[in-house]
C-alpha cells in the first residue's frame, strides 16, 4: 500500500467517541418519556463498541497494505456518518415535540411515545405512522452494522491493540506563534540575492527569470519569502508582487493579482488584454520583482501570454519562480537555481529546535543519537524536520523517539504520484486523536486558501469535532487550544501577508485530502465537468466551491448529487478577494432544498441581497455565514433552526434588523454582527440567549428588553464586544448589572456614546455609567468614544490591566485630565483623539518608573487646547523607550518640542501643529526612516538630529519654507523619496548644486503646488540632479521656467500645470551633447500652455517609450516625434491642436495611439499608422473626417474605441481590422453606413462590443435586426458568435428583438441595453443560458417587463447572477 492512502483507524476512534455520547444522551432523553425502551440504541452501542475495539488493529493492517481492511474501514466511516445523521434526526424530533408541548400547541398530548422502539428486540421494528424515521432506514443501519461486525471476524481483526496516538502527550498550547527559524541556507540566500540585485552589463535581456527548483518540502517558498522581505530587495525594486500559483496556471487570474499588488485597484470584469495593458503601463520603466510560487505549468504559450506586459519594465527587473519541475524552470531559457536538501547537521538542528526549543542536543545527550537517525529519515527536507520535531515537541522520553524511529511507515512503498512524505504521514499518525478530525477537515479548503483562526474553530464546533471533550462553557477556548496546537506542530502556518490568517503547506493539504478521501470535495468552476458525474460525490460530507465572479446553476451541478453533505462553503476566488461574486436567489434556493443534512453553510463576499426562505428548512444547520454580503435582513423562517450555534453576519453593511424570534434560538452561541453599520437596534430579550459566547455588538435601547442590563445573564461572553448608544442608559444600576467585570473572556471592548441625547448631556451621569462598566482585567483592547464625562474612571490606569495592549480614547470633549497610562505594562498602542479640553500632559500621565515600557505606537489627534507636553517620566527616566511610530495631528495649540530621545522611532508624522518646536531643543531620532511634516512651522525641521537613516521625507504646507538650509541635506545619505507640496514661499530646493552630491540614494522627487518655485538651485549655472534620481514629478509650479540641464538618470518625468515652462531647455536636437536624457522612458506634459512645440528629433531621447501631451493649449501642431522606441502616444485636451505628425507610421514600436478631446483637430486624410498598433482610441474629436486608410492591414490591432467623432461618415474600404477583440463605437451620428455592412460578423476574435445603433438608422425600425420572423440567422449576419460582452445603445424605436439570439450568441456573458425607450420584447427563443450579467438603463418598457417577481420576463431571467436596472442591483 502506498503511503498516500488513507489512515482511518484512529480518525474513526475519535468519531466513535462522539457517537457514544449521542447514543447515551439520546437514550436518556427517551427514558424521560413514559413507555420508552432503549433496547435498540443499546444494541447499536454494543456493536459500535465491538467495532471500536479493533480500529487500531485495522489501521496497522491497512498500513501493511491490506486492501480489504481499507475497504472495511471505508464502510465503517460511511456508516458512522449515516448513523450520526439518523441520531440527529431523532434528537431534532425530541426537541420539536418538547417545544410543542411546552408552548401548549399540542394540548392533550400528555403521553408521547416513540412507537418504533418496542420493549423487545423482536418488536423493535414494528413502526406506526407517527414513527420518527422509516422502517427502511432503521433496518438499513441495523443491517450495515451487522455486516461490518461480521466482516471484522472474517478479517480476523484483533481487539484492544494500543493506538500509537495515545502515546502523544497533550502539550500546553502556545498563545503566540513561534518565531520562524532559517537553518543552513546562508549560502543559497546570498547567491540568489546576488542574482536579484546585480545588474549584468551588456545584457540584452529585458527580463530575468530566477527559477528556484527543488522537491516538495525542501524550502523553496521559505527561501523566496526571505528574499522577498529582505531590506536590500525592498529598497532595490520599485514594485513587488507575490502570487501563489499552484497547479492551476490561469494567466488572467495571475495578471489580476499582480496588477492589484502594484496598483491596489480592483480588476474584476476586465479581459486579459485590458488587464495586460494596465499592467504594462504600471510597469513601464520600473524595476519590479514578481514571485510566482509553486508553479507547475510547462505550456510555453501560457508563459508567453503571461510575460508580455513585463517586457515594459526596467531591464534589471526579476521574476522568481519556485517549482518542483525542472522543465518549468527551463521553458523560458532561464538557468535554474537548484535548491538542494539540507545537510544532516542542519536538518538535525532544525529537528532539535522544533522538538526541544534549542538547536542541539547538548542538554539532552541521551536523545542525540536517535535524533540524528530521525534527521536522516527527513532526507534533508526542512518541512519534514519541522513536522517531525513538532510531533516530538517537549517530549523527553527516548522510548517515544524510538517508537517513531522504528515505525513501519518509513518502509511503505510510495506511489508514483504520491506526494505525501512518510514523515508527514507519521506526524499525522502520532497526532492526538482529538486533533485528527480537526486537521482532516481542512482538506475542504483549496491549496493556499487562508482562513482566520476563529472561523476555523467555529467550523470545528459546528461539525461536532469538539463535542464530549470538555464542558461546553469552554468550547471556544478548547477550539483555540486545538488550533494553536496544530500551529505549534506546523500542520498550520501563519499567512505571509495577513497575520490574522493561516494556511497549510501544499504537502499537508495533500495529506489532509488523502485522509479525508471521498468524504471531502473541493472544486472550482474549471474542474467541475470531470467531477459532476462521479458516483463518489454521493458519499461526500464536506465540500467547498471556489468561484470567480459569477456562479451559475451549471457550475453547481455536481453539488446537487451530494445528498448527505454536511459542510458547503462557497468561497471567493483568492485572486479576486476585493470583489464580491454573484449568484441568483433562484440558483441558491434550488441547491439548498436538496441538501437537507447541511450543518455548515457559508456564503461570504457575495452580492446577494436576500436569503432564501428555504434556509429555515435546514434543520441540522449549526453554522450559517453570510459575511460581507448585501443582505438587509434574514427571513423569519431562520428562527426554526433549533440547532443553530453560529450566525455570522460580519461586514453586512446593509443589514438593518435581526429577526425578532432570534431570542428563542437557545442553542445560539456565536452571533457575529461586526461592521453592520445599518443595524440600529437589538431584538427584545437578547438575555434569553444564555449560551452566547460571541456577541460582537450590543446596541443599547431605552425599552425593557433592550437595556444594557440584558448583558447580565450572558456570562459566557468572550472575544470582542462593541457596546453603542450608551447615552440611552438611564439607570446607573443597569450598567452595574451588565457585569462587565465578571466577563473574563472579553478581550476587546468598545464603549461608544451616540449623538441622540434628546436633552442636554449629563456629564456626571455619563461618568457614573463609565465607572460602572469596568471590564475584567483580562482585557487586551479598549476603545472609549464620544464619552461626555469630565474625568475618566480610576480603573482605566489600574496596573492590574496587565494584558492591555491597545487603548484608544476618542472624541471625549470634556475630559481635562489624562490617567496615568504609562503604568500599563503591556500597552503597545495608544491613541488619544478629539480630547479637546486637555491642555497639558504632565508627569501624572507617565506615573511611576519605566513609563510606557512596551509602547510602540502613539497617536495624538485633534487635541485643540493641548499646549504643553511634559516629555519626561518620573525621576527623569526616559519614556517611550520602545516607541517606533509617533503621530501628532491637529494639535493647533501645542508648543515646545517632542521627547528628546526617541532611539527606536522609525516613523514620525506631524500635521497641523503650527506652534510645535519653538524651542532650540534637539530631538534625537537615529532610527527614523519616514518623516511627514504638514501645516507646521518650518523651524521644526531644524530640531531633528541624526537623520542618517531617513529614507522618506514628505513636506506639505510649510508656509515659510523658502529653501533648505545650507548643509541640511548632507546627512540624508539614505533618502530615497523627497516630496514637497503646497509650500507657497519655496523658491529653490538647494543653495548650490553641491548639496545634491550626498543624495546618492534619492530615486524619487515630487514638487507639488509650490507657486513661487522657480529653480532647483539658487543662482545661475547648470543644474545637475542627484546621481541616481529616476522619477520626477512637477505639479502646479506656476513660476517654474526651466528644467535642470542634466537629467542623465531620469526615467520618469511628469509635468503638470507649469504654464511658464517655455520648453524643454535641454538641447535635444544636439546629438553630440552630453546632456541627452538618455534613460528617460516616460514623459507626460499636462497643462503647460507655454509649450508650443516638441522638437523630439530622432535619437534625442533614445529610450522613451511613453509620451502623453495633455491640456497644452499652446500646441497647434506636432512634428518630428520620431522617437523609434516609443510604444505609447497619448494626446488629450489640446484645444488648439490642428494636425497630427505625418511621421506616425515611422514609429515602428508604437502599440498605443490615443487621441481625446481635441476639438480643432481637423483631419481630412488620416495619416498612415504603423502596423504594430494594438490599441487605437479616437474620442471627442468632432473634426476628424476619416479613419486610417486600409486599416484591415492592421493585424495587430485588438482594441478600437471611436466615440463622439461626428464627422466620420464611413469606414475605410476593405473592412475592419481582422483581429479586433474589443470594439466601442458611439456617438458618430453621421456614420450612415448600415451596421450589417460593417462586417462585424467576420471578426471571429471579437469578445467585447459596445455599439450605438442610432448609426446606420438600425434603431429606427420596430424589429431588430430583422422584421422577418423566419429569418433566424439575422443575428449571424450582424454580430460574430465569439462575443462575450454586448452593450447596445440608442435603439430608439425598436420594440422587439428577433429570434436566433440565443443560439448564435451562445457564449454571451454580459448583455446591456441602454436608452431603448420602446423596447418591450426580448427574443422569443429567450436569452443565452451562459448569461451572467443583464444591465438595463433608460428602457422603461423593458424595465417593467423584467421587474423582480412581477415582470413577465422574471421567470426567464431569474437565474442570471447579476441583474442591474437603472443602476440599481435587483439581484
Amino acid at each position: 500500500m502506498a503511503i498516500g492512502e488513507i489512515v482511518l483507524g484512529s480518525f474513526l476512534a475519535s468519531f466513535f467517541e462522539v457517537l457514544f455520547d449521542k447514543l447515551t444522551s439520546l437514550a436518556l432523553g427517551y427514558v424521560q418519556q413514559e413507555g420508552i425502551s432503549v433496547a435498540l440504541l443499546e444494541e447499536w452501542k454494543e456493536m459500535l463498541v465491538t467495532i471500536d475495539a479493533v480500529l487500531a488493529d485495522a489501521e496497522e493492517r491497512q498500513l501493511d497494505g491490506n486492501h480489504l481492511v481499507k475497504l472495511w474501514l471505508d464502510d465503517v466511516r460511511d456508516l458512522a456518518y449515516d448513523m450520526e445523521d439518523l441520531l440527529d434526526e431523532f434528537a431534532l424530533k425530541v426537541v420539536q415535540v418538547k417545544s410543542e408541548v411546552e408552548s401548549g400547541t399540542s394540548i392533550g398530548w400528555v403521553k408521547w411515545k416513540f412507537s418504533c422502539f418496542g420493549q423487545h428486540k423482536s418488536s423493535m421494528l414494528n413502526l406506526i405512522p407517527r414513527s420518527l424515521v422509516s422502517k427502511t432506514k432503521v433496518q438499513e443501519i441495523k443491517g450495515r452494522l451487522e455486516t461490518i461486525v461480521t466482516g471484522k471476524a472474517r478479517l480476523s481483526l484483533k481487539e484492544n491493540v494500543v493506538d500509537r496516538s495515545n502515546y502523544t502527550n497533550k502539550r500546553d498550547p502556545t498563545s503566540s506563534l513561534p518565531e520562524p527559524r532559517f537553518f543552513g541556507r546562508e549560502k543559497e540566500e546570498a547567491q540568489v540575492l546576488e542574482l536579484l540585485i546585480s545588474e549584468v552589463e551588456n545584457s540584452n535581456a529585458t527580463l530575468s527569470i530566477v527559477p528556484i527548483v527543488g522537491m516538495g518540502g525542501v524550502g523553496k517558498t521559505a527561501l523566496a519569502q526571505r528574499l522577498y522581505n529582505d531590506s536590500r530587495v525592498k529598497s532595490y525594486f520599485e514594485r513587488r508582487a507575490w502570487v501563489c500559483v499552484s497547479d492551476v496556471f490561469d494567466v488572467l487570474d495571475i495578471t489580476k493579482t499582480i496588477l492589484r499588488s502594484f496598483t491596489g485597484l480592483s480588476c474584476e470584469g476586465e479581459d486579459l488584454d485590458g488587464l495586460q495593458v494596465k499592467l504594462k503601463d504600471s510597469l513601464s520603466g520600473k524595476k519590479f520583482l514578481v514571485v510566482l510560487d509553486d508553479v507547475w505549468n510547462e505550456n510555453y504559450g501560457k508563459w508567453t501570454d503571461l510575460l508580455k506586459p513585463f517586457e515594459a519594465g526596467a531591464k534589471v527587473s526579476k521574476i522568481i519562480i519556485t517549482t518542483r519541475n525542472l522543465p518549468v524552470a527551463s521553458i523560458r531559457g532561464a538557468s535554474p537555481y537548484p535548491l538542494e536538501e539540507l545537510s544532516l547537521d542542519n536538518c538535525t538542528s532544525l529537528l532539535a529546535f522544533h522538538a526541544l526549543g534549542v538547536t542541539n542536543f547538548k542538554s539532552h545527550p541521551y536523545l542525540e543519537a536517535i535524533g540524528k537517525e530521525l534527521a536522516e529519515k527527513c532526507k534533508g527536507l526542512p518541512l519534514a524536520a519541522k513536522m517531525l520535531g513538532g510531533a516530538l515537541c517537549n517530549e523527553r522520553n527516548p522510548d517515544k523517539w524510538k517508537s517513531i524511529l522504528n515505525n513501519r511507515i518509513w518502509d511503505l512503498p510510495k506511489g508514483k504520484k504520491d506526494e505525501v512524505l512518510p514523515v508527514l504521514k507519521l506526524s499525522y499518525v502520532h497526532l492526538p486523536s482529538y486533533l485528527k478530525r480537526c486537521f482532516a477537515y481542512c482538506a475542504v479548503f483549496p491549496k493556499d486558501y487562508e482562513i482566520e483562526k476563529d472561523e476555523l474553530v467555529l467550523l470545528w464546533i459546528a461539525e461536532g469535532f469538539l463535542d464530549g471533550q470538555k464542558e461546553n462553557d469552554d468550547i471556544l477556548r478548547l477550539g483555540w487550544d486545538h488550533f494553536d496546537e496544530l500551529v505549534s506542530r506546523s500542520f498550520l502556518q501563519q499567512s505571509r501577508f495577513d497575520a490574522s490568517k493561516f494556511s497549510m503547506h501544499d504537502l499537508l493539504n495533500d495529506l489532509a485530502k488523502s485522509i479525508a478521501g471521498r468524504t471531502c470535495f473541493s472544486s472550482g468552476e474549471s474542474l467541475l465537468a470531470a467531477d459532476e458525474d462521479d458516483a463518489s460525490l454521493e458519499k461526500a460530507r464536506y465540500a467547498s466551491f471556489i468561484s470567480t465572479l459569477f456562479v451559475t446553476s451549471k457550475s453547481l451541478r455536481a453539488y446537487e448529487h451530494m445528498k448527505v453533505i454536511r459542510s458547503l462553503m462557497l468561497l471567493h476566488d483568492r485572486f479576486s478577494w476585493k470583489d464580491k461574486f454573484h449568484i441568483s436567489n433562484k440558483v441558491l434556493q434550488d441547491l439548498l432544498i436538496k441538501l437537507k443534512y447541511l450543518r455548515v453553510f457559508s456564503l461570504c463576499h457575495c452580492s446577494i441581497i436576500e436569503v432564501p426562505n428555504c434556509v429555515g428548512d435546514l434543520k441540522h444547520l449549526r453554522y450559517l455565514n453570510f459575511s460581507y454580503t448585501d443582505i438587509e435582513r434574514l427571513p423569519e423562517s431562520i428562527v426554526a433552526l433549533c440547532k443553530l450555534q453560529a450566525l455570522i453576519l460580519r461586514g453586512c453593511r446593509k443589514f438593518s434588523m435581526l429577526p425578532p424570534g432570534i431570542t428563542k434560538m437557545i442553542n445560539l452561541r456565536f452571533l457575529d454582527i461586526r461592521d453592520t453599520k445599518s443595524l440600529k437596534e437589538m431584538p427584545l430579550d437578547i438575555s434569553n440567549l444564555k449560551n452566547l459566547i460571541i456577541l460582537s455588538k450590543f446596541i443599547v435601547g431605552p425599552k425593557k428588553g433592550t437595556q444594557i442590563k440584558e448583558l447580565k445573564n450572558l456570562s459566557h461572553l468572550q472575544g470582542e464586544l462593541f457596546i453603542s448608544e450608551l447615552q440611552k442608559v438611564e439607570e446607573v444600576r443597569d450598567a452595574i448589572d451588565a457585569n462587565l467585570i465578571g466577563k473574563r473572556g472579553i478581550n476587546k471592548l468598545f464603549l461608544h456614546w451616540g449623538n441622540n441625547f434628546g436633552n442636554i448631556r449629563n456629564d456626571e451621569h455619563e461618568a457614573l455609567v463609565l465607572r460602572s462598566l469596568r471590564p475584567n482585567t483580562n482585557l487586551e483592547n479598549l476603545t472609549i468614544s464620544d464619552y461626555g464625562g469630565v474625568i475618566f474612571p480610576r480603573w482605566l490606569d489600574d496596573p492590574s490591566y496587565s494584558k492591555m495592549v491597545s487603548l484608544c480614547l476618542r472624541d471625549c470633549p470634556k475630559v481635562t485630565l489624562l490617567p496615568s497610562l504609562g503604568q500599563l505594562p503591556s500597552l503597545r498602542e495608544l491613541s488619544l483623539e478629539g480630547l479637546n479640553t486637555i491642555s497639558m500632559i504632565s508627569s501624572e500621565f507617565y506615573g511611576g518608573k519605566k513609563p510606557f515600557s512596551s509602547l510602540t505606537t502613539l497617536k495624538f489627534d485633534e487635541m485643540w487646547e493641548w499646549k504643553d507636553w511634559y516629555a519626561k517620566g518620573s525621576g527623569e527616566e526616559v519614556p517611550f523607550s520602545c516607541l517606533q511610530h509617533l503621530v501628532v495631528r491637529s494639535c493647533i495649540s501645542l508648543v515646545g518640542t517632542l521627547p528628546h530621545q526617541l532611539d527606536h522611532l522609525t516613523k514620525l508624522e506631524i500635521h497641523s501643529c503650527p506652534h510645535l518646536n519653538n524651542s532650540t531643543s534637539v530631538v534625537c531620532v537615529p532610527s527614523l526612516h519616514e518623516l511627514y511634516l504638514e501645516d507646521c512651522n518650518e523651524e521644526i525641521m531644524k530640531s531633528f538630529a541624526n537623520l542618517t537613516s531617513l529614507t522618506i521625507l514628505k513636506i506639505r504646507n510649510l508656509a515659510k519654507l523658502v529653501c533648505f538650509d545650507h548643509g541640511y541635506m548632507s546627512c540624508l545619505v539614505k533618502l530615497k523619496e523627497l516630496h514637497i507640496g503646497q509650500c507657497d514661499k519655496l523658491t529653490h530646493l538647494w543653495q548650490d548644486g553641491n548639496e545634491t552630491q550626498n543624495l546618492i540614494c534619492l530615486q524619487s522627487l515630487v514638487i507639488d503646488g509650490c507657486l513661487q518655485f522657480t529653480s532647483f538651485v539658487a543662482g545661475e549655472g547648470e543644474i545637475q540632479l542627484p546621481c541616481n534620481l529616476e522619477r520626477m514629478e512637477l505639479r502646479g509650479c506656476t513660476s517654474l521656467e526651466k528644467l535642470p540641464s542634466k537629467m542623465h538618470t531620469l526615467k520618469h518625468l511628469s509635468i503638470w500645470n507649469c504654464p511658464k515652462l517655455i520648453g524643454l531647455t535641454i538641447p535635444l536636437d544636439d546629438r553630440s551633447s552630453n546632456n541627452l536624457i538618455s534613460q528617460l522612458e516616460y514623459l507626460k506634459l499636462d497643462e503647460c500652455d507655454s509649450l508650443t512645440s516638441f522638437p523630439f528629433a530622432k535619437g534625442t531621447i533614445p529610450a522613451l517609450k511613453t509620451l502623453y501631451i495633455c491640456g497644452c493649449n499652446g500646441v497647434e501642431y506636432l512634428e518630428e516625434i520620431t522617437v523609434e522606441s516609443l510604444n505609447t502616444l497619448g494626446i488629450a485636451s489640446c484645444k488648439n491642436l490642428g494636425s497630427l505628425p505625418q511621421c506616425i507610421h515611422t514609429l515602428s514600436h508604437l502599440t498605443h495611439l490615443e487621441i481625446f478631446n481635441c476639438p480643432t483637430l481637423e483631419i481630412e486624410d488620416f495619416p498612415p499608422v504603423p502596423i504594430t498598433l494594438s490599441l487605437l482610441s479616437l474620442i471627442e474629436c468632432p473634426k476628424i473626417k476619416s479613419l486610417p486608410n486600409q486599416w484591415h492591414h492592421l493585424t495587430f490591432l485588438q482594441e478600437l474605441y471611436i466615440s463622439a467623432c461626428g464627422n466620420i461618415k464611413c469606414f475605410p474600404e476593405g473592412g475592419l481590422p481582422p483581429n479586433l477583440r474589443r470594439l466601442i463605437i458611439l456617438g458618430c451620428e453621421n456614420l450612415k453606413q448600415p451596421v450589417r455592412e460593417w462586417g462585424l460578423y467576420m471578426l471571429t476574435s471579437l469578445k467585447y462590443l459596445t455599439i450605438d445603433l442610432s448609426m446606420g438608422r438600425e434603431g429606427e425600425k420596430s424589429w431588430f435586426p430583422s422584421e422577418d420572423k423566419k429569418e433566424e440567422d439575422a443575428w449571424s449576419l450582424l454580430f460574430p458568435s465569439s462575443l462575450t460582452y454586448l452593450s447596445i445603445y440608442n435603439m430608439r424605436n425598436v420594440e422587439r428583438l428577433s429570434s436566433g439570439f440565443r443560439n448564435h450568441l451562445s457564449s454571451l456573458k454580459w448583455l446591456c441595453f441602454m436608452i431603448c425607450p420602446k423596447l418591450r420584447y426580448l427574443p422569443a427563443d429567450r436569452l443565452p443560458p451562459s448569461l451572467q450579467v443583464l444591465g438595463i438603463e433608460g428602457c422603461e418598457m423593458l424595465k417593467h417587463q423584467c421587474s423582480k417577481l412581477t415582470g413577465q420576463y422574471w421567470p426567464l431571467i431569474q437565474e442570471i447572477p447579476l441583474i442591474d436596472i437603472d443602476r440599481v442591483q435587483i439581484q
